[in-house]
């Protein structure tokens, strides 16, 4: 997925999505961190013909608002994705204005580049305008925390995983899908901070991984959904943990299992090799008293 974070004309679309957010929310501003846009197009061959095209639209947005919001984060993206009639998929970053804040005042690198390098497409006033100066912050007690989370959280996903084979695959499949989840769960997290510092709020698998597609492909590449056994595996991955929940019973098969098994072993290694990767750039700009940052961190791709 390609997402854009060129500054943005205002359409009919995203003034419908304002105006909701309006309603929703005390909602002080709103920055996009990336959108993408597809078109869909259907056409019938056979009478009555016909030929439409559709447009979907994928934002990412940093939301500030006066006061928190009576829904859950979950339920308030659902509810966007329903108003705006199917149309528009919205994944919400949000915080109080009082956080950000006192988050900014004392330095959040996160916050300083989503509100002062993405596109405003939204804003009450200009009372977050005196932390522009503050510019982000560059310590090595910054890159020691950014490496001991990481690693703490790598750590915990490869200590889930290796305990999935001393899961009686025929007794319980599903107990090892769900470990499995939050085995990748840990290492989105780890991920997220790694590359953007940013702890999120929201802990859906889904969510969490469109996030770490901003600097990655590998949500992408491992856990494609084009085919229904891909996509199958993907809602194994995304859902055991709730099925086990409410249902006594195995739904899945040892085959299920080891195909999700072997997709999440990948995303580990394959994400381990791209955070070390990056570790090292890190460690070279929060060591140098002249770092060279590229334009907008909270978009850059990592190589993979």
């Amino acid at each position: 997925m390609r997402h854009d974070t060129k500054p943005l004309t205002q359409s009919n679309s995203q003034n419908e999505l304002l105006s909701i957010l309006k309603k929703e929310l005390a909602l002080h501003s709103v920055y996009v961190i990336s959108c993408y846009r597809e078109k869909r197009a259907q056409e019938t061959n056979i009478l009555p013909s016909d030929k439409s095209t559709k447009e979907f639209v994928t934002y990412t947005l940093l939301i500030i608002a006066h006061k928190t919001h009576s829904k859950g984060l979950g339920d308030l993206m659902d509810d966007l994705y329903g108003k705006m009639q199917q149309r528009c998929r919205v994944y919400i970053i949000f915080y109080t204005m009082s956080n950000v804040k006192k988050r900014l005042d004392f330095g959040d690198n996160f916050l300083t580049q989503a509100i002062f390098k993405t596109p405003c497409i939204h804003k009450e006033d200009d009372t977050l305008s005196r932390f522009s100066l503050y510019g982000s912050l560059y310590h090595q007690n910054v890159y020691d925390l950014i490496l001991e989370t990481w690693t703490n959280r790598m750590d915990r996903a490869g200590y889930l995983l290796s305990i999935i084979g001393n899961i009686e695959p025929k007794e319980d499949s599903l107990a090892m899908l769900s470990t499995m989840h939050h085995a990748l769960e840990q290492i989105c997290l780890g991920l997220l901070y790694l590359f953007w510092e940013f702890k999120p709020q929201h802990y859906s698998l889904p969510y969490m991984l469109h996030l770490c597609s901003h600097f990655t492909t590998l949500p992408q590449t491992i856990f494609p959904k084009e085919t229904y056994g891909l996509h199958r595996i993907y809602y194994m991955l995304c859902n055991a943990h709730h099925i086990m929940r409410f249902k006594s019973s195995n739904e899945f098969t040892y085959k299920d299992t080891d195909k999700a098994y072997n997709r999440c072993e990948r995303f580990y290694d394959e994400a381990k090799a791209i955070g070390e990767t990056h570790l090292e750039h890190l460690m070279e700009i929060h060591s140098s008293p002249f770092p060279k940052m590229s334009k907008n961190p909270i978009s850059e791709k990592a190589l993979h």
